[in-house]
């Protein structure tokens, strides 16, 4: 086997991490000896071991303690990011690699990061490992795309999420929208929710829909092991708070409005937004809260606004064969451009069949 195919193997073991790391980024690890794998390992949660203990710890049940360490000795460790070199849920992985006298290092990837990036390589280099830098660096970025988006964007990338009718409407006249993508749309739904770390909708689509917005039913992820925070743009009244399902799930809500709020509810913060350019304000106050991905829910008037704000990086549609006619609200109200030219473009990546609905996944061009 090549180095190539050992961090291939360390990027195909990053991703079992799926959901779970999150806000952390994916990491596989694969540790070699004399060109054969000793040692595997990937994060598999949030707060748990790092990939690089992972290996290490795999090779030492394989082979036993004594021979363990010696075949650690001198060994070469592929790994998809940059050792942590920092103390945080964990001890620095730069440690357990000094600790078992690992020799050569591929790193894909320098850690985004401000604290870690460029730090943990300083380490190891300054205690005479050799290290190099960049092996497959493309595909181990895109593992953790939104990871590497906010670190480098300062902000969370942002997906918006629209069933709507053929011709375009979210809801009939009257409010009703249930339902107007198939069961099997939503069930999907259930796995985008699962991906991101916040989920964001108006005050009115609360009012209105009392949604729950958790991940629940889903075959994809049928262990999730926490639920995404809940962003509440526009005003809510305290009073309500009791009534809405959202707020007795156990994740965190944050309202961001520019009416005053005030609760003692141990789940709900609240940030007063400033009138200009409020969406940029808040996406980047979410960024302390490590929320690398959003995904926007609704209604109209929050898909109109994060449009005409050209802060949508990925749009994904179901796309119902129904059609509700002209009376019924359409999914943006955004200006109509002066011409084709200037209008909002996106470019379709995929599009799929999910029960009677097509499923149509854009990123901003």
């Amino acid at each position: 086997m090549q180095d190539l195919d050992f961090m291939n193997e360390a990027i195909k073991l990053a991703l079992k991490g799926s959901v779970y790391t999150h806000p952390n980024p994916r990491v596989g690890c694969v540790i070699t000896k004399d060109n054969t794998i000793i040692g595997k390992g990937y994060h598999k949660s949030f707060g748990s071991n790092h990939a690089e203990v992972n290996a290490v710890k795999y090779c030492l049940n394989k082979f036993g303690k004594n021979k363990g360490v010696d075949l650690l000795r001198g060994s070469t460790a592929y790994i998809t990011l940059e050792p942590c070199s920092i103390f945080s849920k964990t001890p620095p992985c730069t440690d357990t690699i000094l600790k078992y006298e690992i020799k050569n290092i591929f790193c894909a990837s320098l850690d985004p990061n401000p604290a870690i990036n460029g730090r943990g390589v300083r380490v190891l280099r300054k205690a005479g490992l050799n290290v190099k830098v960049g092996l497959l660096k493309k595909e181990a970025v895109k593992i953790n795309e939104e990871f590497f988006f906010r670190h480098n964007k300062g902000r969370p990338f942002v997906r918006m999420k629209v069933a709507q009718s053929i011709d375009g409407k979210i809801a009939l006249a009257n409010g009703d929208s249930k339902w107007i993508s198939s069961k099997e749309s939503r069930s999907d739904v259930q796995n985008l929710r699962a991906e991101v770390d916040a989920i964001l909708v108006g005050s009115g689509t609360v009012l209105k829909d009392n949604p729950r917005l958790n991940v629940r039913n889903s075959n994809k992820y049928k262990a999730i092991n926490k639920q995404p925070k809940k962003i509440i743009l526009g005003k809510i009244d305290y009073s309500t708070l009791s009534g809405l399902k959202l707020f007795k799930e156990d994740s965190e809500n944050i309202i961001f409005s520019n009416d005053d709020f005030v609760s003692n509810h141990s789940k709900v913060i609240f940030k007063k937004l400033k009138k200009q350019n409020s969406l940029k304000q808040l996406l980047k106050e979410l960024t302390k809260y490590e929320i690398n991905s959003l995904l926007i829910e609704g209604g109209s008037q929050v898909f109109t606004s994060f449009i005409e704000e050209n802060i949508v990086d990925e749009l994904i549609v179901y796309l119902s064969p129904k059609i509700l006619g002209n009376s019924s609200k359409n999914a943006t109200e955004v200006i109509s451009p002066k011409t084709l030219n200037n209008a909002k473009n996106f470019k379709i990546l995929k599009s799929m069949t999910v029960g009677d609905d097509i499923k149509i996944i854009m990123r901003r061009k």
